[in-house]
């Protein structure tokens, strides 16, 4: 039985798992991919997230990647260009571009070492229920092994295309 399990582990998913494990709950984190694993999405990080991955001690880590700070952005809507930087948060100034597959897998690092459970390469199949509410999982990890797990908790993180979302009809 686990206080917590949560779909999805790309940086909502791996960042809820890690600070729940970080209060000292049980957390069971499941992802369809294996981690390092490229995604499309934007590669911009904005100063508030940048100042949380400060926070939680993570920001030394993107650093060492070799990831470039951005400190001069520069928009442009047709003939108008803005160019600047975003007032500081928490005395950082500095934007940064990783790609996912840098950040993610960070994210995912940092729940594990916080105690979470991770299981990669695993789907969820179907949510279950009890008394009116979610109460778990069943799943196909990686080896096509079907298992069931309960939990206080189930948040889905799983994206656009959210299996646990369609699920509860969200």
């Amino acid at each position: 039985m686990y206080d917590a399990i949560v779909v999805g582990a790309r940086c909502a998913g791996a960042t809820t798992a890690m600070l729940l494990a970080r209060a000292g709950h049980r957390v069971l984190l499941l992802d369809r991919a294996r981690f390092p694993s490229d995604t499309m999405s934007t590669h911009y990080v904005h100063q508030p997230t940048i100042a949380r991955l400060a926070r939680w001690g993570l920001l030394d880590r993107l650093t060492a990647t070799g990831c470039p700070p951005l400190d001069v952005a520069r928009w442009t809507l047709e003939d108008v260009t803005i160019t600047g930087c975003a007032p500081p948060v928490d005395g950082i100034r500095t934007a940064y571009g990783p790609r996912r597959f840098v950040l993610d897998s960070l994210l995912v690092d940092a729940a594990r070492e916080a105690g979470a459970e991770m299981r990669e390469g695993t789907k969820v199949t179907e949510l279950l229920e009890e008394d009116g509410r979610v109460a778990g999982v069943r799943a196909r990890g990686e080896n096509g092994v079907e298992f069931t797990a309960r939990a206080r908790v189930v948040i889905g993180a799983d994206g656009v295309d959210s299996t646990v979302a369609r699920a509860v009809r969200a």
